[in-house]
């Protein structure tokens, strides 16, 4: 039953300016770390705590104070944290917070807004606006309207003396609600038998346990609640089941004990395996709809996000609230793609797709080299995606692999999210790989290939390998002699391989290589290797000199970018800078 239809937050915590965030049945929020999806349910829960206090002290323009120990869901040592930014005046005026909720009241939506004022450290007031207040008997419903917050369970007690109702309602706000879950057992078996048939028939269905009624022990004062299994028929106690059997008897005994109220949930998918995530929101669901409940859920879940999408997902990003499942291109995207992938651009409005983590790091290592503005943009805040497979030869393997979801076409990702925002902006950069394929540059999405085979070619060069290793080899603080000698097995291994892979044993060749200046072999070099694979000349260059010294190798391909703070800045290909400059451009607004 959906009791709640919309909440306004204006001023609370990290909502500034008033967002509206509209409910369905279910309720999901979804959203990166610190977007706000935990402020929306603390938001409804003093909402519901501030109004529910000064309805019971029946004032009349007066405000209540509320201590911020009472408000124990909320757990601040300031109270003035509880506003955005920390700022509880303005030109010496108070700054008023408010948090609306749209409730179903007597067959309508009827607005009912709670204002709350900075008192001091431990006490902020709070009282209804005019028009709530004059509605005494929306006040009364608010009064007797039951709203709960549920965190994960964590160590639960050996043992739980039984608890009087008020009690386990303090203790629910304090979110102990390891404390009480064998009293929430012991209600529902003394009110209604049929109920907790309906509990241990779930339990059965999800983890193959069976539920023992719980008991009171008179002489111990505790209730006791054990389950058994086919390999343990003597029972086991609660306290032992895992943390995952734990938190759904929890959600369970909780919704069938408390029918037609609201269940506000923090990452209910806290201890569980995908598996059991999909259960826990479908058991939710099938219970909220029996027994009257509204659920709202803050979660990170990609399994929750997938089975709500058709429902009700709001999306908190920046200060702002989404409603994904009613756009119908970002609903589209996000089943294709996923949240992260929406956010991410969303939060950056750019995209850039290199075949690697390679690719980026020596980026950055050319950035760093060349003091390039792109130096600031290549940071771990980059929205970038791998793209092994640039090109793809049409072939019976390939649709194999993107019916399974293994190859995802990077321009298909592109245009995906950028129907959903129109000012993305994104730039593909590949290896070459001797195909001959064209830049394709555009004002939205650039792909552009390296001339040379791989970005590897431009720097693996036999002076740059001899200066790396010469560098590594004094940090090591080797004797001289033994330098001279690693370094005369390394020249061999160079040229060895420059005899083999780039002048294709040609013997001719070779000998007139030897004979060139130091220069001109550096020339010869880079003139013939432009369509090779140079990461495969280096793995072979280094692999021969890890043998004859008997040493492990000093770099594997994923640390080659560490050779090119060893090229001379001025003998940095043009092209590099071109294409970093391409960078700057395209992740402008990212800046």
């Amino acid at each position: 039953m959906k009791k709640i239809h919309y909440l306004k937050i204006h001023n609370f915590k990290m909502f500034g300016d008033e967002v509206t965030l509209e409910f369905e049945l279910p309720s999901v929020l979804i959203g990166p770390n610190n977007s706000g999806k935990t402020t929306v349910i603390q938001a409804l829960y003093l909402w519901h705590l501030g109004l529910k206090k000064w309805s019971q002290e029946k004032l009349n323009g007066a405000s209540v104070g509320l201590n911020r120990l009472e408000i124990s869901q909320l757990p601040v040592s300031h109270t003035r944290y509880f506003w955005q930014n920390l700022a509880i005046r303005e030109k010496n005026k108070p700054i008023t917070m408010s948090i609306t909720v749209g409730l179903a009241f007597q067959g309508n939506v009827v607005e009912c807004t709670a204002l709350f004022k900075y008192s001091s450290p431990e006490v902020i007031y709070c009282q209804p606006d005019d028009k709530t207040r004059q509605n005494k008997a929306l006040l009364n419903y608010i009064n007797e309207l039951k709203i709960a917050m549920l965190y994960p369970i964590s160590g639960m007690i050996t043992e739980e003396p039984l608890i009087q109702e008020g009690r386990i309602n303090v203790l629910i706000g304090e979110g102990k609600t390891s404390e009480i879950l064998r009293n929430f057992c012991y209600q529902i078996v003394e009110k209604n038998e049929n109920d907790w048939q309906i509990v241990t028939q779930l339990m059965k269905r999800l983890f193959q346990i069976d539920l023992n009624k719980p008991v009171y022990l008179k002489a111990r004062g505790s209730i006791e609640l054990k389950y058994t299994t086919q390999n343990i028929p003597n029972g086991l106690d609660i306290a032992v089941a895992g943390r995952g059997q734990q938190q759904m008897l929890l959600f369970i005994a909780y919704l069938i004990l408390h029918k037609e109220s609201i269940l506000l949930l923090d990452e209910p998918d806290a201890h569980l395996e995908i598996l059991r995530q999909r259960q826990m929101f479908t058991v939710l669901n099938h219970l909220a709809e029996k027994k009257g409940n509204q659920i709202i859920i803050a979660t990170h879940s990609e399994v929750i996000l997938e089975n709500a999408i058709d429902n009700n997902l709001v999306m908190l990003l920046d200060g702002e609230a989404i409603n994904l499942s009613k756009t119908l291109p970002i609903k589209e995207a996000l089943q294709n793609f996923g949240i992260e992938h929406y956010y991410k651009a969303k939060m950056t409005n750019s995209i850039v797709y290199v075949e690697g983590s390679t690719d980026l790091e020596m980026l950055k290592a050319f950035a760093e080299l060349l003091d390039h503005p792109a130096n600031i943009l290549l940071t771990d805040k980059l929205n970038y995606y791998y793209v092994q497979d640039t090109e793809p030869v049409a072939s019976f393997e390939k649709e194999i692999d993107k019916v399974t979801g293994y190859y995802q076409d990077y321009r298909q990702h592109f245009y995906a999210l950028k129907a959903c925002l129109p000012a993305l902006t994104g730039i593909a950069l590949f290896d070459g790989d001797n195909r001959g394929l064209k830049n394709r540059i555009k004002p939205d999405l650039a792909i552009v290939y390296w001339k040379k085979y791989e970005l590897e070619n431009y720097f693996i060069q036999p002076e740059v390998i001899e200066n790396f290793v010469q560098a590594h080899y004094e940090k090591q603080a080797l004797k001289s002699a033994q330098i001279k000698r690693h370094m005369v097995s390394l020249k061999k291994a160079i040229n060895e391989t420059i005899l083999s892979d780039i002048l294709n044993n040609d013997d001719e060749a070779y000998a007139a290589y030897l004979k060139l200046d130091k220069a001109l072999q550096k020339q010869t070099f880079i003139n013939n290797a432009g369509n090779k694979k140079l990461s495969l000349f280096l793995d072979k260059v280094l692999q021969k000199l890890a043998n004859w010294v008997h040493e492990p190798r000093l770099l594997n391909k994923g640390r080659y970018y560490e050779l090119i703070k060893f090229l001379p800045q001025q003998a940095v290909d043009s092209e590099i800078s071109e294409k970093l400059d391409l960078l700057v451009k395209y992740l402008s607004r990212y800046a």
